[in-house]
């Protein structure tokens, strides 16, 4: 039997706005994970740096949800070293491998962020302030588009007010980190997805209106290496994110 210092350590970059409790509150009980917080910005080399001190040595599983997927990729590629495998779920795919904006629930916001940086800005400031002084209006307006098993989620007082919390602790706290990887992600830079060596695992609701489908099947297609997608009928957003921790 391998020791507690070998066996994969859990790490998980949450989506944005999010913040480190998005995990415990989709995640089943006695999951555990360390859980980097990205309300503030944080450079890939700074991640990589929190791995190494926060976790033993031994290898490591990233998870990336949402726009945090990016992330967990950027991070892979610069601890490949360390990464035993790579759970991308519902993922936020490089702009550069299709037309995905106008699938996207939230595709007008970075069309915003793109061609209009200074007005993003100003909304992002906003919505940092109802998310400081009214979380759960904000989560209403998050899930305004719920689709498929998400609705269901959206009615669910406890998730509803897990989710408020979230909002309130990271988006109400600061906007700086959601401005960064809204900004950067919505620029639709080359996808740079060389160099990363580990064996990936896709999971993707085929009822998400926030991440299509087309997006992971396009993120698939273009990663090298060994790739596994597992596809999650009627689930959307974080209802997909639940299922697949669920089966972790």
């Amino acid at each position: 039997m391998a020791s507690p210092t070998t066996l994969p350590q859990l790490i998980y970059f949450h989506g944005q706005p999010g913040g480190p409790g998005e995990f415990q509150a989709c995640a089943p009980p006695g999951l555990r994970a360390f859980t980097p917080d990205r309300t503030m910005p944080v450079a890939v080399s700074e991640l990589a740096a929190l791995i190494v001190s926060h976790c033993a040595d031994g290898p490591v599983t990233l998870i990336g949800f949402s726009l945090g997927a990016p992330v967990a990729l950027a991070v892979a590629r610069a601890k490949g070293d360390r990464v035993a495998h790579l759970h991308l779920i519902a993922p936020a795919a490089p702009l550069a491998l299709g037309d995905f904006l106008p699938a996207m629930a939230g595709g007008s916001l970075f069309r915003l962020a793109r061609s209009r940086p200074a007005l993003f800005w100003l909304v992002a400031q906003l919505e940092s302030l109802v998310a400081r002084t009214a979380p759960g209006f904000l989560c209403d307006r998050l899930f305004a588009t719920a689709a498929g098993a998400d609705l269901a989620l959206s009615r669910d007082p406890g998730f509803r007010q897990a989710m408020a919390q979230v909002l309130r602790a990271g988006l109400g706290r600061s906007p700086a980190g959601f401005i960064a990887e809204v900004t950067a992600y919505a620029a639709g830079g080359p996808a740079d997805l060389a160099g990363i060596a580990v064996p990936i695992t896709l999971w993707q609701g085929d009822a998400d209106n926030w991440t299509p489908p087309a997006m992971a099947e396009a993120l698939a297609a273009a990663l090298p290496g060994s790739i596994s997608f597992n596809r999650l009928p009627g689930c959307s957003h974080y209802a997909a994110l639940r299922a697949a921790l669920a089966r972790l």
